[in-house]
């Protein structure tokens, strides 16, 4: 088959490469589509993200979806033919983190696109049939991959719940952001603002419903609100610290972005006086039954996120684009001869 595979810094080919084996609990899918993630531009542009170095050729991409083309023979509940979500991640399922739930932060995770674990970029690829996820008629699968980034923002918001009317701030107009501001509002925000120093995703979000945009390229003055909750969707330092200053007493933040650099500083005097609480947010457990479910009662929009296409072979200009921010709010990779729209 063939897969897009980095090579080293910006050297992305497609190749030819071996199918993986089918284990008994395993399930074989022709990939449909991949959505470009930062991480994965982050990865072509330096050969790293974060602790990852590529020590050899790896398959890259985690966001996707697909069609089941062959089931073990202890698979019992996806079918050929089924149209599924692709939840990336292989945890142990034995530590004490899978046993308590909590299988995102399992430090057995095999998680693909990251070495030494093959992503999803190809034309077949095979997992658990519990990273199986069946969608529905009503979802394309188009937007079956972004319910990997609709995951991120519904665990990010589940580690600091928004109170029923409460008053939201967001930093980050790329699509972990606006999905996180979309979950928030689902789930009983009354104000959801977001912040970026790109003023053309600002001026994009000019029509989102119930929330504010504000450009902070030139300081952040133009937000001189209070907030129940702040979530940090850019890795920014200086982002968080800003969003800090503006969480009322006993007003939480999350860190969803990841930092250039694994220590970061926290002002101590607005954590302190106000009484402030700060969690991290780590990928997702659980989120597929529940990110299904909105997409289809159309309760959380996703079919909006995607602002330009690429087939497999223009997989480097696809990431070029990324790079250039020429590529708007979400690339999505079409891969293989499926051509839902």
């Amino acid at each position: 088959m063939r897969a897009a595979t980095l090579f080293g810094a910006r050297d992305l080919r497609v190749v030819e490469t071996e199918d993986a084996i089918l284990g008994p609990q395993d399930v074989r899918v022709a990939v449909a589509r991949v959505g470009l993630c930062g991480s994965d531009t982050h990865f072509f542009a330096h050969g790293r993200v974060g602790a990852f170095a590529l020590d050899g050729p790896l398959v890259i991409g985690h966001e996707a979806s697909g069609v089941v083309v062959e089931v073990g023979g202890q698979v019992h509940n996806v079918r050929v033919g089924d149209r599924v979500a692709m939840e990336p991640g292989r945890p142990c399922g034995t530590c004490p983190a899978c046993r308590d739930g909590g299988y995102n932060l399992c430090s057995k995770i095999e998680f693909p696109g990251l070495p030494p674990n093959p992503g999803f970029l190809a034309e077949r690829a095979v997992i658990p049939e519990r990273c199986a996820h069946p969608i529905p008629s009503d979802i394309t699968l188009e937007d079956g991959a972004l319910l990997e980034p609709l995951s991120v923002a519904l665990w990010a918001n589940s580690r600091a719940p928004v109170p029923f009317g409460g008053r939201v701030l967001v930093a980050g107009a790329g699509p972990i952001g606006l999905l996180v501001a979309r979950v928030a509002r689902a789930a009983g925000a009354a104000e959801v603002t977001v912040a970026d120093l790109d003023s053309a995703r600002v001026a994009a979000l000019a029509g989102e419903p119930l929330v504010t945009a504000v450009d902070v390229s030139k300081g952040w003055g133009g937000i001189d609100d209070t907030f129940d909750r702040y979530f940090e969707c850019t890795g920014a330092p200086e982002a968080l610290t800003e969003g800090l200053r503006h969480l009322r007493r006993h007003g939480w933040a999350v860190v969803v972005g990841i930092p250039p650099s694994p220590e970061m500083m926290i002002p101590a005097a607005p954590m302190r006086f106000r009484e402030l609480s700060i969690t991290y947010s780590f990928r997702y457990a659980d989120t597929w039954p529940t990110a299904i479910d909105v997409v289809a009662r159309g309760i959380v929009r996703v079919d909006d996120l995607v602002t330009s296409r690429y087939r497999l072979d223009d997989v480097t200009a696809a990431f070029r684009a990324c790079l250039d921010h020429q590529a708007g709010v979400k690339a999505m990779m079409l891969v293989g001869s499926v051509d839902e729209p």
